[in-house]
C-alpha cells in the first residue's frame, strides 16, 4: 500500500473512532485531563476542588490559586448530610455547616454567604454575594436545622432564603411583578446565567417541600414565570446559550440545562420547558462534528483535532510499519 494511501487510510480511521469516543465521553475525557494535569504538574487547567487541613474543601483555579468557594461548600455539606442518613456519621456535616455558619455576614433580615475572590469576566469584586450559592447554602442549614431540630439555625437558613427577596440584598431582578430573575452574579443589567438560574429555582422548590416556607413557594413561582419567559433567547440553532451576554454553553453546561429542565419538569408538565428540553437533547444527540460545525467553540475544536492528531499518527506508523516490500520476481531480475 502507498503511504499516501496509508495516510489517507488511518485518517479515516482515526477521525471515525475520535468521533465515537468524543460523541460519549467527551467530559470524561475533559476530567481526565484535568485529572492528570493536577498530578502532574499540581495545577488543573480548569479549576479543582482541594481540601484544606480541617477538610474544607477549596478551588485550586488554574493560576495556582486557592480560594474557599462557599458554594462547594455547601454542596459537600448536602453529599455529607446523604451520606450520614446511610451511615449515620455526622462528623463531616457538621465540620462543612459549622464552616458556612462562620462564615455568613448576617443583619436582622438576611444572611449572606460571602465571596472573597474576585470574578471580572463578570465584573463581580470582593465581597460578593450570589442567588445561586444562597439557595444551596439555605438547603444545607436546613438540612442541619431539621437533623438537630435547632430552631436557631433554621432561622439563619430562613434568613439565607429571605436574601432572594427582590431589595432584600440585590441578588434578584425584578422582569415584572410577577416575574424574577435570581442572579448568580449580581449587576444592575442582569447576565441572566441559565444554569444558576434553573438551580435557584429547583433548590427553591426542595427548601418548600423541607420547611413549607411560603416565601420559598412565591419565589419559585415567580421565577419560574421568568425562565418560561425568557428561555426561548437561550436558543442558538438547538444549543443552548450559557448567559445573555452571548456567551454559548459548553458541552457540560448544555447538558446541565438538559437535566435541569427534566428535573423541572417531573415538578411542571410545561409546554415551554417541554419544547427546549427536547430541542436541546435532540441536538446533543447529533453526530460531534455536525456539533462543531453548528455550535462551533474554538477551545472544543482544538481539542478534537489535537486527538484527531495524535491519534492519526500513531495509525500510521502502525500501518507503515506493517508494510513490506514486494519480493522481486526471480523471471525478470537481473542476473
Amino acid at each position: 500500500m502507498r503511504r499516501k494511501n496509508i495516510a489517507l487510510f488511518s485518517a479515516v480511521i482515526s477521525l471515525l473512532f475520535i468521533s465515537v469516543i468524543w460523541q460519549i465521553a467527551e467530559l470524561k475525557i475533559y476530567d481526565t485531563v484535568d485529572d492528570l494535569s493536577l498530578r502532574i504538574f499540581g495545577r488543573s487547567i480548569h479549576a479543582s476542588t482541594v481540601l484544606d487541613e480541617e477538610g474544607i474543601p477549596m478551588l485550586l483555579y488554574s493560576k495556582n490559586e486557592t480560594y474557599y468557594n462557599p458554594l462547594f461548600v455547601a454542596r459537600a455539606a448536602q453529599e455529607e448530610n446523604l451520606q450520614r442518613q446511610l451511615s449515620g456519621d455526622d462528623a463531616s456535616f457538621i465540620k462543612l455547616t459549622d464552616w458556612l455558619l462562620k462564615n455568613l455576614s448576617e443583619t436582622d433580615s438576611t444572611a449572606l454567604a460571602i465571596y472573597d475572590f474576585a470574578v471580572p469576566e463578570y465584573g463581580q469584586k470582593p465581597p460578593w454575594s450570589s442567588a445561586l450559592t444562597q439557595s444551596v447554602v439555605m438547603l444545607a442549614l436546613a438540612d442541619r436545622a431539621a437533623y438537630q431540630r435547632d430552631l436557631k439555625i433554621y432561622a439563619i437558613a430562613s434568613r439565607a432564603l429571605y436574601s432572594l427577596r427582590p431589595g432584600a440584598a440585590g441578588l434578584t431582578h425584578v422582569i415584572s411583578d410577577s416575574s424574577y430573575w435570581y442572579m448568580e452574579y449580581p449587576a444592575d443589567e442582569p447576565y441572566y446565567v441559565l444554569n444558576g438560574m434553573l438551580s435557584v429555582l429547583l433548590n427553591l422548590h426542595k427548601y418548600h417541600e423541607l420547611t413549607h416556607d411560603p416565601l420559598a413557594l412565591d419565589l419559585y413561582e415567580k421565577g419560574l414565570n421568568a425562565v418560561r419567559k425568557k428561555l426561548p433567547e437561550f436558543d442558538y440553532h438547538g444549543y443552548s446559550y450559557y448567559d445573555m451576554a452571548g456567551n454559548k454553553a459548553g458541552r457540560n453546561y448544555h447538558q446541565c440545562h438538559i437535566k435541569s429542565l427534566n428535573k423541572l419538569l417531573e415538578i411542571e408538565n410545561d409546554p415551554i420547558l417541554r419544547e427546549y428540553r427536547d430541542r436541546w437533547q435532540k441536538a446533543d444527540s447529533y453526530p460531534v462534528l455536525w456539533q462543531m460545525a453548528m455550535n462551533p467553540r474554538p477551545r472544543r475544536i482544538l481539542c478534537f483535532t489535537l486527538a484527531f492528531l495524535a491519534l492519526w499518527l500513531v495509525c500510521y506508523l502502525l500501518l507503515a510499519s506493517t508494510q513490506r516490500k514486494e519480493p522481486s520476481d526471480p523471471e525478470h531480475s537481473s542476473s
